[in-house]
């Protein structure tokens, strides 16, 4: 029998299950990586992702292999876009809002997202909300080398005035031309977001109901009562609070399986 505390976003709630006597001392362990994912405890939730690499908040850098230049979003965003910069640093670093696993929003340490108007304009960063000018197509190939386009299908390439435009004719291939780009990833996330961004709804479903199913056990919970253990740390999503119909992407369920632990304790 134990002790459950419940981790909600930084705040604690717990449940005493059983007291504890005398000179009975707390022995605790984190249930981290079943209710709330994180990919570096279960890193094989996220293997049949398409894409996976790319998920949601991803950071990248991008390099144009005629030019040997990082884009750039001048001042950090708001301005304009330029193929000028030897060394990447934050200016140089976009985060992606996954669409699909090929359709991305790139959006810029200030906030704002690159945008084009259409075939034959400039890619600047200075919209704040996007929508379908700042919705990009993204070809990719097996060394990290990558190709933008627009939905009409024009490929934007890195003009020799170091500016990124909207006109490159016809289709690029894979060797060093204008709308070639190197990707470089910076940093990644994977927790619950990314995984039903990634997979969609119904597969994430599935995904997500076989893991609380199975991560963690009635098994385990008499494993920890008999070496001793009488408090467990449960960390929940924010989401939880509207479980039967939480917010896309997320996923509805986790309400169940810490009920299931309830029970479990007793």
């Amino acid at each position: 029998m134990y002790f459950v505390v419940i981790d909600n976003v930084g705040f604690f709630w717990g449940i005493l299950v059983e007291g504890l006597h005398g000179n009975a001392r707390v022995r605790a362990v984190n249930l981290g990586g079943w209710l709330v994912v994180e990919g570096w405890i279960k890193p094989s939730l996220f293997d049949d992702i398409p894409n996976g690499d790319m998920l949601d908040g991803t950071q990248v850098q991008l390099k144009s292999v005629t030019l040997q230049k990082y884009i750039s979003a001048q001042n950090g965003g708001g301005m304009n876009v330029s193929v000028d910069r030897d060394n990447p640093l934050e200016w140089e670093t976009f985060k992606l809002w996954r669409i699909s696993e090929s359709v991305f929003q790139f959006r810029t340490s200030e906030g704002q997202f690159l945008t084009c108007s259409g075939d034959g304009d400039s890619v600047t960063a200075t919209t704040e909300s996007p929508s379908d000018s700042e919705t990009f197509y993204l070809e990719r190939n097996f060394n990290n080398r990558v190709h933008i386009k627009l939905k009409s299908g024009t490929y934007i390439q890195a003009s020799n005035d170091n500016v990124l435009t909207a006109d490159f004719p016809g289709t690029p291939g894979w060797d060093d031309n204008p709308a070639t780009f190197e990707m470089t990833f910076v940093a990644k996330l994977q927790g619950d977001y990314q995984l039903a961004n990634g997979y969609g709804h119904n597969k994430a479903k599935d995904v997500l109901k076989k893991h609380r199913n199975s991560f963690i056990t009635v098994d385990d919970f008499d494993f920890l009562y008999r070496h001793g253990i009488n408090t467990v740390r449960i960390p929940v999503g924010w989401w939880i609070a509207s479980d039967s119909n939480p917010p896309a992407p997320f996923i509805g369920g986790s309400l169940e399986a810490l009920d299931n632990a309830f029970s479990w304790a007793q």
